[in-house]
């Protein structure tokens, strides 16, 4: 047996598996009155917010016209809206009504309760595995997609931001501080005071993060740069790093900032590369930094967007 037959053998046995001990084979599964496809819609539609069909299609390489039909049963059922465009009145945006919301928020909580009881005994050794196994899988599968791009927070990734700094910054430093504690509990309040999280992602598996944050006057902070240690990506940490630069400098920012570790040389060397220059060490309040940067606007040729 070659490797492609005995690859596909194993790709059979693990879905016969995974269809049988995830209960997708039982009458009462999820016991819901919507088809598959129109549950996982509604779940992406809750993720995406307000979004435009095609945003859905490409989450779930799904039939256009297949889709349209689905959304407009939504619509005369009162699960969902289409809002016209502010920005180009040609464009219909869709998004979930109140009551499409819990439609789509019920299987998810019933779907968390089934698979509780099947990872509740793993240590926390096990379950980083069991993610990044799956983050392998989702990664080496997807290859052929549309590449990878750089996006704005979307709530599907909240975890990943989290993750992807707890693990470097636990593996590198031992323990986690007060500070990046409250960071990662108060991601909602950070955002609704202007910062922005940016994730490279490629077929829907994160690569990488970081995020920008307004400080004092025109002082904006770039924290949180961390990668996916299972699946890298080259570029992916060059590309959140500067669209979190982007966004800071598009937001008012005349000076950035960051704080740092001197033993974090791939960190440092996009720093550089980006026209930061080493500052003086103050208190910052983290005790794992030891080195500091900053990027004046007016030091950039264009005076703005780093391009």
């Amino acid at each position: 047996m070659n490797r492609i037959d005995r690859t596909i053998e194993e790709i059979r046995t693990f879905n016969r598996f995974y269809t049988a001990s995830m209960g997708f084979l039982n009458s009462d599964y999820l016991d819901t009155r919507y088809s598959m496809a129109e549950t996982r819609i509604l779940f992406e539609m809750n993720m995406h917010g307000t979004c435009i069909q095609s945003d859905i299609v490409k989450a779930l390489h799904i039939d256009k016209s297949y889709l349209s039909r689905i959304v407009q049963r939504f619509c005369k059922k009162g699960l969902a809206k289409k809002i016209q465009s502010d920005d180009d009145r040609r464009a219909t945006h869709i998004a979930l009504t109140k009551k499409g919301r819990a439609e789509a928020e019920w299987p998810v909580a019933l779907t968390n309760r089934q698979l509780r009881p099947m990872i509740k005994s793993l240590n926390s050794d096990e379950c980083k595995k069991l993610r990044d196994a799956m983050d392998t899988m989702r990664s080496i599968l997807g290859r052929g997609g549309d590449g990878m791009k750089v996006i704005p927070f979307e709530e599907k990734y909240r975890q990943d931001f989290i993750r992807f700094n707890t693990d470097w910054i636990v593996s590198t430093f031992g323990f986690l501080e007060a500070h990046d504690k409250e960071t990662f509990e108060k991601i909602d309040e950070a955002m609704k005071a202007g910062a922005m999280i940016f994730f490279a992602v490629e077929n829907d598996v994160a690569l990488a993060t970081c995020m920008a944050m307004p400080a004092e006057g025109a002082t904006w902070e770039i924290c949180k740069l961390g990668s996916n240690k299972t699946v890298p990506h080259k570029g992916a940490g060059s590309a959140v790093f500067e669209a979190a630069m982007n966004w800071a400098l598009e937001h008012g920012a005349e000076r950035l900032f960051i704080l740092s570790n001197s033993a974090l040389k791939p960190a440092i060397h996009i720093y550089r590369k980006y026209g930061f220059t080493e500052i003086p060490l103050d208190d910052y309040g983290y005790e794992r930094g030891d080195i500091a940067f900053e990027y004046k606007k007016t030091e950039s040729a264009a005076g703005g967007k780093i391009t």
